[in-house]
């Protein structure tokens, strides 16, 4: 039995499959210890781990970006907006998340702890840049986002380009990932940098989205190479394990209509996730409008309780089904870009059609097109036309099905459960061989 901190950023796509991290270490028998947002308490509970809630203003509720930081609103989507968000939700939690840590490496005394983390949660940053603090044995990092890293292969982060490694694009890549890091992101980086002087790191940061990926002693991508762009400068220490299986969890029954699910031909299911769905008028109520006439039944998840304006009568309605209860019936998903949701419906074989700027939803869905199987409408607000143009594509041509149906290959060569034991098994191993760790 291994001791193990599994820390998430208070945010729902973030806590979700770290959840499940945590479920499954629980289940092989470790001691876990789940550190996120108070708000996720009962959540984390459930998984047999203990739930510790992170310190001060760590403790937030990052789903709702516009409401915390209402200056956001007035920034277009895009590197300015991107830099903002690492700024506020990344950067700025990171001392108490670093308190929070320290704290549980204390209770351990002399035993080694591992820490599994996803991106967002930098606590373990001062120890690791000169702070004085406890260090875990092992710092393992979880990808629950597009591979952020820069690489000469490919443009900046944020900017949804597709890649170009050619002569003269590697040139341009560089430039510009030169450019981002020294003039887009310079406030960004000096924010980072007070913010760790604050808390007593002596060494210079690594740019800032670059060492999101590169800090831990692993960084496990939970999707697969297939959803990546292809590049020639990986690090060794970065490998993709593919991604957790569907939720299949549910509250309560399912629908009473989920008969017509069972008997219906076709199925399109629309769903603006659980980050950018405060307002339906986005996604959700132009693909119902849209799909009105279409000879199938079009479901919508709503991911919170609320009343939509119309629904047709081939659309169906609910706050929430599993994914892994509804996506082995769909057809299609039309989504705003969601990682985890995209990586759920790309590992069942189910083609996309995007639209969605916010968060990291411009490069999640640049990739998701890149594979061949899904549309990116490119817009936040997608018009109806568009939308049933695509999705009357998709349906259409079954080069997306294909493709979708070759990438649930590769996820299901995959286990990331298997990966994330065997990494902190095998690095605290090496830990407690190396002299002066």
């Amino acid at each position: 039995m291994t001791k193990i901190i599994v820390a998430a950023a208070p945010a729902t796509g973030h806590f979700t499959p770290v959840r499940a991290v945590a479920q499954d270490l629980v289940n092989r028998g470790h001691d876990v210890t789940l550190t996120s947002g108070s708000q996720f308490g009962a959540a984390a509970e459930a998984t047999g781990a203990r739930f510790v809630p992170l310190h001060g203003i760590a403790d937030f509720a990052a789903d709702d970006e516009e409401k915390n930081f209402p200056e956001m609103a007035d920034i277009p989507p895009g590197p300015e907006r991107l830099g903002f968000g690492v700024r506020n939700t990344f950067v700025r939690p990171m001392p108490d998340q670093h308190r929070t840590l320290q704290a549980l490496l204390a209770e351990a005394g002399d035993e080694p702890v591992a820490l599994v983390h996803e991106l967002a949660f930098m606590g373990a940053w001062p120890v690791r840049l000169g702070a004085p603090g406890l260090s875990p044995a092992a710092v393992i990092g979880l990808g629950v986002v597009p591979l952020s890293l820069s690489s000469e292969d490919l443009a900046p982060f944020g900017l949804g380009q597709p890649p170009d490694d050619s002569p003269e694009g590697k040139v341009r890549n560089r430039a510009a990932n030169r450019f981002f890091r020294e003039e887009v992101f310079a406030t960004t980086q000096q924010y980072l940098v007070d913010v760790l002087a604050s808390v007593g790191a002596t060494r210079e940061p690594p740019f800032v989205i670059d060492g999101l990926v590169t800090l831990p002693d692993r960084f496990l991508q939970l999707s697969v190479q297939g959803v990546d762009y292809p590049r020639g400068d990986l690090p060794p220490s970065v490998r993709y394990v593919g991604a957790p299986p569907p939720v299949t969890t549910r509250k309560g029954p399912l629908p009473e209509w989920w008969q017509d699910v069972l008997d219906a031909r076709t199925v399109v299911v629309v769903s603006q996730g659980t980050a950018a769905n405060k307002d339906f008028d986005d996604l959700v109520q132009p693909t119902l409008d849209a799909l009105a006439d279409l000879d199938a039944l079009v479901v919508a998840t709503l991911g919170r309780p609320a009343r939509l304006d119309r629904v047709p009568a081939n659309a169906r309605v609910a706050e929430f089904i599993p994914f892994g209860e509804l996506l082995p019936h769909a057809d299609v998903l039309v989504s705003n870009g969601g990682f985890g949701g995209v990586q759920q419906a790309l590992s069942s074989g189910v083609p996309l059609v995007l639209a969605g700027l916010t968060e990291d939803k411009m490069e999640v869905n640049a990739r998701a097109a890149w594979t061949g199987a899904a549309i990116d409408l490119a817009v936040q607000r997608p018009a109806r036309a568009d939308i049933a143009r695509a999705v009357r594509t998709v349906l259409t041509d079954p080069s997306y099905r294909y493709r979708a149906a070759r990438l649930a290959e590769e996820y299901a060569r995959h286990d990331p459960f298997d990966a994330i034991e065997e990494s902190v098994l095998e690095l605290v191993a090496a830990s407690a061989s190396t002299p002066g760790r």
